[in-house]
């Protein structure tokens, strides 16, 4: 969605087809970043930070970067977390396995994963003229890794 547009904001504005290929990709990495941190948010921040109730991607079963990463883990201090993941988490666990994500390597992974891309979405705007539109766009990119913090 973002990506999309990106590129339809640039090919509006007339620019070069360079730059529309540019923000297209750069559309692409924010977007993957800004999903990246709501999953992060989602295990890593209490509602009073977030203004949302942690756990949602858990009783909604939605699959996050984190979740498959311990799900496909084979080692076997994660195989309780596994199986909890692996199925429908009752209610009365899904406090229990908030702590467990919060402790877990995977979220360290999925915070370092984020800043890369980031910091790649930063710098595919580097070739662009450093014009209000591209400090926007660069604020951006801080303002995804921010909101995680």
């Amino acid at each position: 969605l973002i990506a999309t547009s990106a590129r339809f904001g640039a090919m509006l504005s007339g620019t070069d087809r360079d730059i529309v290929e540019t923000l297209t990709k750069f559309g692409e990495k924010i977007g993957m970043a800004f999903q990246l941190a709501d999953d992060v948010i989602d295990i890593s921040s209490d509602a009073s930070q977030s203004g949302k109730v942690p756990g949602t991607d858990l009783r909604e079963g939605i699959p996050t970067l984190v979740t498959l990463q311990i799900i496909s883990s084979k080692l076997e201090e994660d195989q309780e977390l596994r199986h909890l993941l692996q199925n429908p988490i009752p209610e009365e666990k899904i406090a229990e396995v908030l702590i467990k994500l919060r402790q877990h390597s995977a979220l360290k992974d999925a915070k370092s994963y984020l800043h890369n891309l980031s910091r790649e979405a930063k710098q595919l705007l580097e070739p662009l003229p450093a014009i209000p539109a591209r400090s926007a766009l660069e604020g951006l990119c801080d303002a995804v890794i921010e909101r995680t913090a």
